[in-house]
């Protein structure tokens, strides 16, 4: 796949992405006023938090400090911290272990350690060292010994990271608590012999979870414990473990010696009598999942294929014997039957090399199954995977013969994510495009139909029979389709139903925040003629206010102003001079404004053509284009 393709498919998925990130921020927020809440009403009730029983006044004494924690804004939260950070772990010295096992406490103490000084967090580190048991089995405690692991990795890596290392969060106008901790433990200056303490503390850590493996790996916070070990080893900073993009992870650099540690505890599993079912268990599955993504983050590529070739031949390939075989689903290997084996699968596809990916996962799990495992809620997701990772054209056409057959069903079930995993895989390994373009069609009963129907179809991804007069909402996936369609190398069908689709209609399509990444797929295929971009330029015409007043409408009309010629220029801005007191009344519109410099060319047309004729100009067009990327 071409970096520009990557981009499109990217840019496509990054509005979602945003939402989700603010509403996930948002639940946080909420969360952590609920528990300040929640934690002030057992206060008067009597009831001093749950785990270790606290006094009264202590419990009153950690309700303020939580208060004032998610109270604080402004410049200097850092700094604030740090200095409340050394005065609470002053508060509870020789009290560190009861008060790491309190609810309440140990939440405090959770956001507070990433702050503290040299001499505080030693002597934390010293109390922790003999007390693990302790706190790898209790429920609040073990949270903190997880954060206090975390934080010894940075500190002592952090002198293998060097100015660079101080931009991290420091682009966002509002830095998370988690950046904040990044940023000062990756770049304070810290003496020497404290990372050395840090990182002698990690071995600590390390070495007594190995020791104790074979009790922890059943303990849901021991097996956290260890699998918060294990990544950061790796120097593998925070991942959601069964998430399927581990790249968002924040990567530290950390010394090569401690990858010799995670090739313990594999080693260690691996001649595990009880190996074949650790897949088939939540926690343990989490577990292996956390090894497979510090394993490709060592690039141990040794280790992954042994681990992969152990998981596959002594636990996925088994057959199920809990149920009858009469389900066809039943009838596959056991790996699909349960959610923590399928996770696992899907990470295993996700850091697997091409050889062990096409000779092995593959053939033996895969081929002659991939429809049937397209059709159930669980296994679709697999599916995705395995199309999103292959990079043989034999493997594609293989999956493509049986998965075109059922393409209507795929979508009448509403797996519409494999679908748009083949329409990827068809663009990147550029084959099958024709007949992918026949199969979809044909699934959405709209092969005959052309313009707004064919084009409303696909990106609902709804059978023709089904579309109704009502605006409906654009699907994520069937937006994506649209834009993996525009970079095949015939996509003439659909990009004459765009073309034929009326301008207002249109329009609604490009300041959609799904349907608007449509627009850059059209102007930047390779395949769609300069003379079919001219023409959907023109076809917009009188529509160019209503896209200038929008979010993602106003990108899209600097995306088109770039790519027209020298009188399409005119026209659009002509356009938008005959309404310019309505153009200046939103934000987007008076950004039109300024760049586009309509202003300039209602007072003097003849003053805006010599200013577009200037070297100047095409600067100017290239930062608009730009920022209404970053607007995104």
């Amino acid at each position: 796949m071409s970096m520009d393709t990557f981009n499109k498919d990217m840019l496509a998925e990054h509005k979602q992405a945003s939402n989700y990130t603010k509403n996930r921020n948002k639940k946080r927020k909420s969360t952590n006023k609920r528990f300040l809440q929640n934690a002030k009403g057992f206060g008067r009730k009597n009831s001093f938090g749950r785990g270790a029983e606290l006094e009264q006044d202590e419990y009153n004494y950690f309700l303020e400090i939580l208060e004032t924690l998610n109270g604080l804004t402004g410049e200097d939260v850092t700094e604030e911290r740090s200095t409340m950070a050394n005065n609470v772990y002053e508060q509870i010295r020789n009290k560190e272990i009861k008060t790491s096992s309190n609810q309440l406490s140990s939440r405090v103490l959770d956001n507070l350690i990433g702050f503290t000084d040299e001499e505080t967090f030693q002597r934390v580190m010293t109390v922790f060292v003999e007390n693990f048991r302790v706190m790898c089995c209790d429920n609040f405690a073990s949270h903190v010994l997880q954060k206090t692991l975390f934080v010894a990795v940075l500190r002592a890596a952090g002198e293998k990271h060097p100015e660079k290392d101080a931009s991290i969060g420091a682009s966002k106008k509002h830095k998370s608590d988690y950046s904040r901790e990044l940023e000062y433990n990756l770049t304070i200056e810290f003496s020497s012999a404290h990372r050395k303490a840090c990182g002698k503390f990690l071995k600590k850590v390390a070495k007594f979870l190995l020791n104790n493996l074979e009790e922890f790996v059943w303990n849901s916070s021991g097996n956290y414990v260890i699998r918060q070990c294990i990544l950061n080893l790796a120097g593998i900073a925070e991942v959601k473990v069964g998430k399927e993009n581990t790249s968002e992870a924040e990567k530290i650099t950390v010394p090569d010696k401690w990858f010799k540690l995670i090739n313990e505890f594999c080693s260690r599993l691996l001649n595990w009598p009880q190996f074949p079912d650790l897949p088939y268990k939540e926690f343990t599955s989490a577990l292996l999942q956390s090894i497979l993504i510090s394993l490709n983050r060592a690039e141990d590529k040794f280790q992954l294929k042994l681990i992969g070739e152990k998981l596959l031949n002594d636990s996925f390939l088994l057959k199920s014997t809990e149920l009858e075989q009469t389900e066809e689903i039943m009838k596959l290997p056991k790996v699909f039957h349960t959610d923590s084996s399928i996770r696992l699968l899907e990470i295993l596809i996700l850091v697997a090399e091409p050889e062990f990916f096409k000779d092995h996962l593959y053939k033996r799990l895969f081929q002659g199954n991939a429809l049937v495992l397209s059709q159930t809620r669980a296994t679709n997701f697999c599916i995705q995977k395995i199309l999103d990772h292959v990079s043989d054209k034999h493997i594609l056409e293989q999956m493509f013969s049986e998965l075109g057959t059922g393409l209507e069903e795929i979508l009448q079930l509403g797996h519409t994510g494999v679908v748009v995993s083949l329409a990827k895989a068809c663009s990147r390994l550029t084959c099958q495009q024709g007949k992918f373009i026949k199969l979809l069609f044909e699934a959405l009963h709209c092969s005959d139909a052309g313009g707004e129907k064919l084009l409303a179809s696909v990106l609902q991804l709804m059978p023709l029979e089904k579309q109704t007069t009502t605006t409906t909402q654009i699907h994520i996936h069937g937006s994506i389709v649209v834009q993996n369609i525009l970079d095949f190398n015939k996509p003439i069908k659909l990009v004459s139903a765009i073309l034929e689709t009326k301008n207002s209609h249109l329009a609604k399509i490009f300041t959609d925040p799904k349907g608007s990444f449509i627009a850059n797929a059209f102007i930047d295929s390779k395949f769609v003629g300069e003379k079919s971009r001219d023409k959907l330029i023109r076809h917009l015409e009188g529509c160019y206010m209503d896209l200038a007043l929008s979010s993602h409408g106003s990108r899209v009309l600097e995306l088109l102003y770039e790519a027209a010629g020298s009188s399409p220029k005119e026209t659009i801005v002509r356009e938008l001079s005959e309404r310019i007191a309505q153009l200046n009344s939103k934000p987007w519109g008076a950004i039109v404004n300024r760049k586009l410099r309509v202003e300039v060319y209602r007072r003097n047309p003849s003053q805006w053509k010599s200013v577009l004729k200037s070297p100047g100009e095409h600067l100017v067009i290239s930062d608009t284009v730009t920022r209404g990327k970053k607007r995104k």
